[in-house]
């Protein structure tokens, strides 16, 4: 397994929107390993269209693997990524604080014979800060909705944030926020639409 991450020179997790080093790790006897490298450098006058072609000149380098995780997602970035089907995580810190994490996830996602539902479908990327894909989710043969797949962790989890990656809003989610004590975000890409949830400090 592959996961890319974009770097500053501090080797912490960086933005497309600063000069920094995507980095390919790959785990090999228990350890993560560097792999290959590639120097990301900013361009002046880049527009939508140069940009979408660095990003295939990024995806064709990256190979079969399929994440990339930066510290800030924008959305033109996200589009671009998704249409050649790699995610982008949004993680702060150093690669190997969350590179484990990642691999767990993915791992609970494929496999998850025994995990119930709404814990197969969230995952924690790092203490506080959960991901869940729905997209993914409502794929499979279930009959879960969103609202029995998220409702228990938002009850029952400390969380600092969650973002969901889903075909459209919950209205239940959108009409429920008081109730629930938290607040929500909402941005709209080409493909999905991402929901970041928080807790709204009492």
């Amino acid at each position: 397994m592959e996961i890319s991450v974009l770097v500053n020179l501090e080797g912490k997790t960086s933005g497309f929107e600063k000069e920094g080093t995507i980095r390919v790790y790959s785990k090999e006897e228990g350890q993560w390993k560097i792999t290959r490298n590639m120097e990301y450098h900013l361009e002046d006058g880049e527009n939508s269209l140069s940009l979408h072609e660095r990003i295939r000149q990024i995806c064709h380098w990256l190979g079969d693997c399929r994440i990339i995780v930066v510290n800030r997602i924008r959305g033109i970035h996200y589009i671009a990524f998704e249409e050649k089907q790699i995610s982008m995580l949004e993680i702060s810190g150093n690669p190997e604080s969350f590179l484990d994490d990642i691999q767990e996830c993915l791992r609970h996602r494929r496999t998850g014979k025994t995990v119930p539902m709404e814990h197969n479908a969230i995952f924690e990327l790092r203490p506080g800060v959960y991901h869940a894909d729905l997209r993914e989710v409502m794929k499979g043969n279930t009959s879960y909705n969103s609202k029995q797949i998220l409702l228990p962790f938002l009850k029952n989890t400390k969380f600092t944030s969650l973002e969901i990656l889903c075909g459209h809003v919950p209205k239940w989610l959108e009409n429920e926020q008081i109730s629930l004590g938290v607040r929500i975000s909402i941005e709209e890409y080409k493909d999905c639409m991402k929901v970041r949830v928080y807790p709204v400090k009492k």
